[in-house]
């Protein structure tokens, strides 16, 4: 039994009302126009956002939670940046077609840590957005609004290098301070892919079987580089232009297509979880 609950939410420019279905969350794509964006390519320090997805190949309603997460990154550019996370009761493998898992290890960690229930669900920065930092796909977008056109008080850059023939790929990781602040903060890396063709239940009648036997699965979350919580860059305080500096590297798994795949950088505040800068790098092909 479902049960259907409307929200409203605070207008943004050009976003209708979605409906939430608990459970497996029902939602309408949204509608925007455009966004006067920097995204950061001309030098200029620009906050940009994480969101993480909570999603599974068995939610029929998740399709429509990936493509409003695909809206909002194509609307703000790469200034908004996506993890899909497969976790919970519909990540689960199944008999055919649903077979196959994208579960991983550090994804049920932090399905469970943040207390994930509904199905598409997602968290914006890991910040709390009335009383919860996970939310369904109607408050994505106002959420976004919110912060990301905060100061940055970090720049992150990545340099990677992957070795075709043994599979490694190597990451430098550089994070610049630039406010002040009495913080301990982590620096998180992970390894997320793109274009993986799977099936994909859905709702939409176009498929009257159900399933989407076709379905491009993206930001599909892999594993994380340096553990789920990432490591502790600094000891308090920290200054404006003070600079941190990390390598990692690891082994590709043979199922994975190392052009598909990218790596996401982030900077936490300890404390809070909330996250404070972003950025994602692709393999070099």
């Amino acid at each position: 039994m479902y049960f259907i609950k409307k929200i409203s939410a605070p207008l943004i420019s050009g976003f209708l009302i979605f409906l939430l279905l608990l459970s497996c969350d029902k939602i309408d794509p949204p509608y925007m126009t455009g966004h006067d964006n920097n995204n950061g390519n001309n030098g200029e320090d620009v906050r940009k956002v994480l969101l993480e997805e909570f999603t599974g190949h068995r939610c029929p309603n998740c399709p429509e939670g990936s493509k409003t997460a695909e809206e909002l990154s194509n609307f703000y550019g790469n200034r908004v940046v996506i993890m899909s996370i497969h976790a919970g009761f519909f990540a689960e493998p199944s008999a055919s077609p649903f077979e196959y898992d994208f579960i991983t290890e550090e994804g049920n960690e932090l399905h469970d840590f943040f207390s994930i229930h509904l199905y598409p669900s997602g968290m914006i920065n890991r910040k709390s957005f009335n009383g919860s930092p996970s939310m369904s796909p109607a408050g994505w977008g106002e959420a976004i609004s919110q912060v990301i056109d905060t100061e940055p008080g970090f720049s992150l850059e990545l340099l990677l290098q992957y070795d075709q023939q043994n599979k490694q790929l190597k990451v430098d990781a550089d994070v610049l301070i630039l406010a002040d602040s009495e913080n301990i903060y982590y620096l998180s890396l992970f390894l997320t892919e793109n274009n993986i063709i799977k099936p994909q239940s859905t709702n939409n009648p176009e498929y009257p079987e159900g399933i989407i036997e076709d379905y491009r699965h993206d930001h599909v979350l892999r594993k994380a580089i340096n553990n789920t919580w990432g490591e502790q860059i600094n000891q308090i305080p920290v200054f404006n232009g003070d600079t941190f500096s990390k390598s990692y590297s690891l082994y590709l798994d043979d199922e994975w297509i190392p052009q598909n795949c990218s790596v996401i950088a982030f900077v936490y505040n300890k404390n809070t979880h909330e996250i404070m800068q972003v950025t994602e790098t692709q393999i070099p092909g």
